[in-house]
């Protein structure tokens, strides 16, 4: 599933390929993944605009148009954009095709159709609806260390919580707690200041190096737990054999030498 790097990195890539053209058409090749707009008037008040910036929030990317509309995007669990020049180009599981004045086209794919695309005229509004935490790149540490200290629970369910921190999800969550060597299924209560100033640090390091290697795990450290998890996964450290656990309805990994519970 897409989290903050991914998304970041799909802000990035439209960033560079399709901002400042005139949107001739929008083809909406499945209404499934729309959210409270019709294909027609998602069509209609894009035409003749152009997208002019973007602003990611955790999960959540938005794409201001000129005339200070915005176009939403979530990702779901296998969205993506691609941008290309002639129709034969199209990605298969291509849901809404944003087509420019000089031919250009940017597709929203997404093979498994949870992602959502939307239109909104205030992005601090929508986020304050949803009731989304601070972005996790955007937190400071007092903030991080005010939602540790508030709340109770395992800490990898903390760093998953979208209302707390947005934009961590599984595989981050996992990461962050195995570079701190903080077993995934303690509780929040019984880390000292010390080890939450770490996991705070961790957290931004990781999310970090990850956009640097624009999500893609093949350019990520070799030292990292990513492309272990799973069955048969050796801890990058010690070589002992990785364990999962469900905590908070969500598979963890993690190694048992390493991270030790509290």
């Amino acid at each position: 599933m897409p989290e903050l790097p991914d998304v970041e990195t799909f802000k990035r890539y439209l960033n560079a390929t399709s901002l400042h053209q005139r949107i001739s058409s929008v083809d909406v090749r499945s209404a499934y993944v729309l959210k409270d707009v019709s294909a027609r008037e998602l069509a209609r008040r894009l035409k003749g605009r152009s997208f002019e910036s973007s602003r990611r929030h955790g999960k959540q990317l938005f794409v201001r148009a000129n005339g200070d509309l915005w176009l939403r995007l979530h990702f779901g669990m296998t969205g993506s954009l691609q941008y290309f020049k002639h129709e034969e180009q199209a990605p298969k599981h291509t849901r809404v095709l944003f087509v420019f004045a000089n031919a250009y086209r940017l597709a929203f794919e997404d093979q498994r159709k949870f992602g959502e695309v939307g239109l909104l005229k205030d992005v601090d509004e929508f986020l304050k609806k949803r009731a989304l935490g601070p972005d996790a790149l955007d937190m400071s540490l007092p903030e991080f260390k005010e939602i540790f200290g508030k709340h109770r629970g395992a800490v990898k369910t903390i760093l998953l919580n979208q209302k707390l921190i947005a934009g961590i999800g599984n595989i981050y969550a996992d990461e962050i707690l195995f570079h701190t060597r903080i077993h995934p299924a303690t509780e929040i209560g019984r880390l000292g200041e010390k080890t939450v100033c770490k996991l705070f640090r961790a957290t931004r390091y990781i999310l970090k190096k990850a956009i640097d290697a624009k999500a893609d795990v093949d350019r990520m450290p070799k030292s990292w737990l990513l492309a272990r998890r799973g069955k048969s996964g050796k801890c990058p450290r010690c070589r002992g054999e990785l364990r999962s656990a469900t905590i908070g309805g969500r598979t963890a990994w993690f190694c048992t030498r390493c991270q030790k519970r509290i």
